[in-house]
């Protein structure tokens, strides 16, 4: 015959569980945000942009290809970015036209984005060229790295 001791369970026991189950949980949503998934909802509503901070700036670059200058709107607004545009279907004169597969998207898109506290709202520039938006935004005066000259004697 087999016995098994009996050991009431304790609050460590709970949160090993409660620990088990996120982990679960995050393994399985992983799945969620591979390539392959996220090209059915991210990739078709927003671009990609990518936030590169330099020495005196914040680029942002964002892949905006077949939107034009006109259909895209910009605005800082103390530290958030918000960038917002339009790509328009294209209008083709053949009307019986259908499409076998279409992997092109087209719609509104928004993106808002936080700078650090170190950006200047008053000094933005945005560049479009060959599909990317390039965004500058300068750093503030005051948080710029200055060299210091340091005299001998």
């Amino acid at each position: 015959m087999y016995t098994n001791r009996w050991e009431p369970a304790t609050a460590l026991d709970f949160f090993d569980s409660l620990d088990f189950f996120r982990d679960e949980m995050e393994r399985l949503m992983e799945g969620f945000r591979s390539p392959e998934a996220r090209g059915i909802f991210d990739r078709t509503l927003t671009p990609a942009v990518d936030v590169i901070e330099t020495r005196d700036a914040f680029v942002v670059n964002v892949d905006v290809p077949g939107i034009s200058k006109k259909d895209l709107n910009v605005t800082l607004t103390d530290t958030v970015l918000s960038i917002q545009g339009e790509k328009k279907e294209e209008e083709k004169g053949d009307k019986g036209r259908k499409f076998f597969r279409k992997e092109t998207w087209s719609g509104n898109f928004r993106r808002t984005l936080n700078l650090p506290d170190t950006a200047d709202p008053e000094k933005v520039s945005a560049d479009l060229k060959d599909g990317v938006l390039t965004i500058t935004v300068q750093k503030r005066d005051e948080v710029k790295p200055r060299l210091i000259t340091v005299n001998v004697n």
